[in-house]
């Protein structure tokens, strides 16, 4: 009970902290926020692979920088095939991290923080009712899957199972649907559904990429910052796959 307690009191704590700053009138808390997410993830990432954890920072902070002056068309593209090509190779079952591996970790978690301007260009709230629909996913999946999961559907995550996916996926549009109508963000139904089964595919794919990269280097969790749930990676590895292919559908699919 006092780990039930401890965990939903740090999610609880987590959310308000990105609620409140995705909601401030004041852009640059924001901006602030973003980068101290990726430079935190930065360093559980080279923690976990053993490389020199400042540089990694560094390295991040940069590549973010990088990735907010590149908000174009061209670029949603181009990190779409990172992010797709980054899942093709390290979910492959015999796949061997080469040295490089780590730097392309780095650009991969950058980019794809990075992307989440790109969303918060589009409103707050519709930025707000992305995230709502990505942590609907993340809890249902879990509660549900916890609850009544048998099928499990990958080596990489054995605690993952087929319902819990299916909980996620259901209550991710439900989740939509509802915060497109009471946020007003003015999408149809059909996008609002399209959007949600989106969100849904992309987090549990984001999720399986840093449980292997977990796995290869033997790590229960990216890091111990919030209590009950682990590091910042285990809280964002679905909001990083997400955002990106969420911008892309605002961006060339909405009318």
């Amino acid at each position: 009970m006092n780990t039930l307690i401890l965990r939903s009191a740090s999610g609880a704590l987590y959310v308000l902290l990105f609620i409140g700053t995705v909601l401030s009138p004041y852009p640059v808390l924001f901006s602030l926020f973003v980068v101290a997410l990726t430079a935190l993830a930065a360093f559980e990432l080279a923690k976990m692979q053993s490389k020199p954890a400042y540089w990694a920072v560094i390295i991040a902070l940069t590549l973010l920088a990088i990735s907010t002056q590149l908000l174009g068309l061209l670029w949603t593209a181009n990190i779409a095939v990172l992010l797709a090509c980054l899942s093709l190779i390290s979910l492959r079952p015999s796949f061997t991290p080469p040295p490089f591996f780590w730097l392309f970790t780095l650009l991969y978690m950058s980019f794809g923080i990075g992307s989440f301007y790109a969303l918060y260009s589009y409103g707050q709230w519709l930025c707000l009712g992305v995230l709502l629909a990505l942590w609907a996913n993340d809890s249902f999946a879990y509660l549900i899957g916890s609850q009544i999961g048998k099928t499990k559907v990958s080596r990489i995550s054995p605690s993952k199972s087929l319902e819990g996916y299916l909980g996620g996926f259901i209550f991710c549009i439900l989740s939509t649907v509802l915060a497109n109508h009471f946020l007003e963000l003015k999408l149809s139904l059909i996008h609002g559904i399209a959007l949600g089964a989106l969100i849904s595919v992309s987090a549990h794919l984001g999720d399986l990429v840093i449980s292997k990269l977990k796995r290869m280097y033997q790590r229960k969790d990216s890091g111990r910052l919030i209590p009950g749930h682990g590091g910042i990676m285990d809280r964002i590895d679905s909001l990083i796959f997400s955002i990106p292919f969420t911008y892309i559908y605002l961006q060339f699919i909405l009318p």
